[in-house]
């Protein structure tokens, strides 16, 4: 059996597979992926609340946390382009900020899923494998990085491995617009008032994409949901977000 949302297959058996994942409790660990400008933030919004409905206490965390001291501050710095555009820091060193950051948050969302929560993210551990490797020359060079960041961030640092972790995969034209509109809210304050480098450069913004499309080929947990009609236009936001519910649904089943 197939569920099926306009373009976009989910096959029972993937379902089943995810099902497998976690315990029949409330507890999730759940992460949200997507290029600059991709309606993550709108998704994010609608399963915040539809996961508070679920009863189990939810933390939620936005990755980078712009306000921790020290590496979030680094990573604003570096977002405003105060050490100079993309290529002016080698992305290896990017990507250890970025972890840092994460890692300073493990504790609590360790604490939050022994606690029986559930644990939600905007962005994770493939944000830093997409966005560095992206600057990269070659695949060997993007490959070791990716590996690296692996075994950094999971290992070394022993990041808890989410039950679900999903791409949004948007069309670019999309993007594209999106990144030329004069973007607002609550998690921009970062730019004080500037522009972020990573989204400067639509070419850049399409490499991205191509290294989370090759990820979730080669992670089977990793889930790209196809956010694009059969013409190739951005579907309505309420239709992304019943594939997304599905996929978490199928946790819980």
């Amino acid at each position: 059996m197939r569920v099926f949302f306009e373009d976009c297959y989910i096959c029972d058996s993937d379902l089943k597979n995810l099902s497998k994942k976690v315990k029949r409790t409330a507890k999730m660990f759940i992460v949200l992926e997507g290029l600059d400008g991709a309606g993550k933030s709108t998704q994010v919004k609608k399963l915040k609340s539809y996961l508070e409905t679920l009863g189990a206490p939810l933390s939620y965390i936005h990755f980078p946390r712009y306000d921790a001291p020290v590496y979030g501050n680094l990573i604003s710095r570096f977002l405003r382009g105060d050490f100079g555009d993309i290529a002016a820091v080698h992305p290896q060193l990017v990507a250890l900020l970025f972890a840092e950051d994460r890692h300073g948050a493990a504790p609590s969302m360790r604490a939050a899923l022994e606690a029986g929560g559930t644990v939600l993210l905007d962005r994770y551990v493939y944000s830093n494998i997409a966005y560095q490797c992206a600057k990269l020359p070659s695949a060997e060079e993007a490959e070791s990085l990716r590996n690296w960041i692996f075994d950094t961030e999971y290992g070394d640092f022993g990041l808890p491995k989410p039950d679900l972790n999903i791409f949004l995969d948007v069309p670019v034209s999309f993007v594209e617009a999106s990144l030329a509109a004069n973007r607002c809210g609550d998690d921009r304050g970062y730019l004080c008032g500037g522009q972020d480098i990573h989204e400067a450069d639509i070419a850049f913004q399409k490499r991205v994409r191509d290294i989370y499309r090759r990820q979730c080929e080669l992670d089977p947990s990793f889930i790209r949901v196809d956010c694009s009609d059969p013409q190739g236009r951005m579907l309505p936001p309420d239709e992304i977000f019943a594939k997304v519910k599905a996929l978490v649904d199928a946790l819980q089943n």
